[in-house]
């Protein structure tokens, strides 16, 4: 039977993902990083309309913490991403739904104990500069990228760090999101 493009055929009561083209899962697969990443910004927003920044910024980093130590063990185990070292953290980074799934980001493995990563294109980012908001922007780049991307690297190795080089804001749309190092200290 041929892969699927997409869904616009017939119903189909035994449908299966394996039924899809590859190209047709990947725009799946985007489209459920964005769901992942959008829900949680309609979810703060309401919660900053409500009870304002510092309930709401106080309930983000609550959820975020079971909510990203799920994702990356779920990512390792669904792509059998396994070792304590920064090869592994960097395989991560490009496949998982809040990273690698859903931003523009070149990756660069420079020896077994350093990797870099760049965020080229950043939508949340686009979004905080687009309306001005500079709280959002320190609460998401600052309060939640750093701790938790730490925390991260601390499920894969507690010797790991992961460190900002770069981060917003930026001068222009042309310059990337921000850049990252992955070190291992041994």
């Amino acid at each position: 039977m041929a892969e699927l493009e997409d869904y616009s055929g017939p119903f189909k009561t035994d449908l299966k993902l394996e039924d899809f083209s590859k190209e047709a899962l990947i725009r799946l697969y985007v489209a459920a990083c964005k769901d992942y990443l959008g829900i949680d910004g309609i979810w703060l927003a309401l919660l900053r309309q409500k009870y304002g920044d510092q309930v709401a910024f106080q309930h983000d980093v609550e959820i975020w913490e079971p909510g990203t130590k799920g994702e990356v063990r779920r990512t390792r185990e669904a792509l059998n991403i396994w070792g304590d070292d920064v090869e592994a953290v960097m395989k991560y980074i490009q496949t998982s739904a809040s990273l690698g799934g859903l931003f523009h980001i070149d990756c660069e493995l420079m020896d077994k104990n350093h990797g870099r990563y760049t965020i080229n294109r950043c939508n949340a980012l686009d979004y905080f500069e687009k309306h001005g908001d500079e709280t959002l922007l320190k609460q998401a780049c600052y309060e939640l990228c750093i701790p938790y991307n730490q925390r991260s690297a601390d499920w894969f190795n507690p010797k790991i760090k992961w460190t900002a080089v770069k981060l917003p804001p930026r001068k222009s749309k042309d310059e990337p999101a921000c850049v990252w190092d992955i070190t291992l200290e041994e």
